[in-house]
């Protein structure tokens, strides 16, 4: 219990730090948006990329496991919204993609320490490239791919896996002002989830529930079959569980407004789902520690 507190309390702290924040109006959304994608984020990647020795069998275990629970939440989403809401596409989105930055690194690194931090960034990277590349898809309906290659995390995530393959290290120059840029990436993402939680409003109740239960349910249930199905144990069962049942992305409401695909039920969404996590990450940090 002591582990779940220790990792909980801090993270839904700066959270609601942020909630607070966006009641005083002073810190812009889009500003704090920028700073987290374009700057803080790939610096982070790659310095925990980096500086992580290669393990084949994790790193597939990870990349593969994140893949196979976002493909059988859409699976099942699609299912569901074929016969309850075919109009609705836009609720693809928080069924499949889910919260890998704000939530899930450091849920991980508090609970597990820098190893745990190690085994969620390659969730996280997997989880963007899907996000950029098909969650615009899904929204857009084309051009994921070029958008992907416009986002900074995508080189910031190769140059440190390069790096890790190789076992190149840069001078202490250049690394120190990355590492510090990535020592804001934590702090910044919640402030920033904080303060989307502020603006987003619950909705579509119905729709809402069936959907969060199919992302983080669904996630954790898909989760559990592959760790058993391949066999992955440690860490990495550890993280991939905790990994699967997060809440929906903050960022899905950003497509979900810019392609006009049901952003207020995909709000709805956001919102329901990181009130459930409130229970939902200490029961599961619980169980797998």
């Amino acid at each position: 219990m002591g582990v779940v507190l220790d990792t909980v309390i801090p993270v839904f702290s700066i959270i609601a730090l942020g909630y607070v924040l966006a009641a005083r109006r002073t810190l812009e959304i889009a500003t704090l948006s920028n700073l987290a994608i374009l700057i803080t984020s790939p610096a982070l990647m790659f310095s925990v990329l980096a500086g992580t020795p290669v393990d084949a069998r994790a790193w597939g275990a990870l990349a593969g496991g994140t893949l196979w629970v976002a493909a059988g939440t859409a699976a099942v989403a699609m299912a569901y919204l074929r016969t309850a809401a075919p109009a609705r596409r836009g609720l693809l989105l928080p069924a499949v993609f889910w919260n890998a930055g704000n939530m899930t690194l450091p849920c991980a690194r508090l609970a597990f320490g820098q190893p745990g931090l190690e085994a969620a960034a390659i969730v996280f990277v997997t989880m963007a490239l899907l996000t950029s590349t098909f969650g615009i898809w899904i929204a857009k309906g084309e051009n994921g791919l070029g958008e992907a290659l416009r986002l900074p995390l995508l080189y910031g995530s190769v140059g440190g896996l390069g790096l890790a393959a190789t076992g190149v290290q840069l001078p202490r120059v250049v690394m120190e002002p990355i590492e510090m840029l990535a020592n804001m990436a934590i702090p910044v993402l919640l402030i920033n989830l904080g303060l989307q939680l502020r603006t987003l409003r619950l909705t579509d109740l119905a729709h809402s529930l069936a959907i969060v239960a199919v992302r983080m349910g669904g996630g954790i249930v898909f989760a559990s079959i592959f760790v058993w199905l391949f066999e992955i144990d440690g860490l990495e069962r550890q993280v991939m569980l905790l990994a699967s049942m997060m809440p929906p992305a903050v960022i899905n409401v950003v497509f979900a407004q810019r392609y006009e695909r049901d952003a207020s039920g995909v709000a709805s969404c956001i919102v329901l789902g990181t009130v459930v996590s409130l229970l939902a990450i200490p029961a599961v940090l619980y169980v797998v520690t």
